[in-house]
């Protein structure tokens, strides 16, 4: 006991401050693990407890892949990932970059109101370089409180 009362007067200093530094690194270590590992929530969060209620349906899909010309088309793909609805077409040789717009637009505008009101939309068109037509590429976005598209340009020309 003398012993222990010995080491105690002698390194007190030592050991609160080791007790002290104990403390501080089991602190980080729960605050490390719960920033990096998280509470298990979805990688949206909260942000989808809205489309719970008006899930996108197959039926929707098709009707947007519908809803495109088959004759100007070539392909058209829709994916759903969260609030976002990416539709990705191509379209032949003859449609014009206005005409391509204007054809997305107008899928768009016959999505059920439910949808368009709670689902962002991205929208890519494209054509393929041939020897009349320099193709394009081409990618506009909508979200939930926009008025119109946004359309982005990507399309390279040769003085670029």
């Amino acid at each position: 006991m003398k012993k222990i009362k010995k080491l105690w007067n002698e390194n007190r200093v030592l050991f609160v401050l080791g007790i002290i530094v104990i403390f501080c690194v089991i602190v980080m270590l729960g605050v490390m693990v719960q920033y990096f590992f998280g509470t298990g929530i979805s990688n949206y969060g909260d942000r989808l407890e809205n489309i719970s209620s008006v899930p996108f349906t197959e039926e929707e899909i098709e009707k947007i892949r519908n809803g495109f010309s088959s004759d100007h088309t070539l392909d058209v793909s829709v994916d759903v990932r969260g609030k976002v609805v990416y539709v990705i077409a191509k379209f032949n040789e003859t449609v014009s970059m206005n005409d391509a717009k204007t054809e997305a637009v107008n899928v768009y505008n016959s999505v059920d109101e439910k949808y368009r009101s709670l689902y962002d939309f991205n929208v890519t068109i494209s054509q393929d370089v041939t020897d009349i037509d320099t193709g394009y590429c081409m990618m506009g976005a909508k979200n939930v409180s926009g008025e119109s598209f946004v359309w982005s340009n990507y399309t390279v020309t040769d003085g670029e």
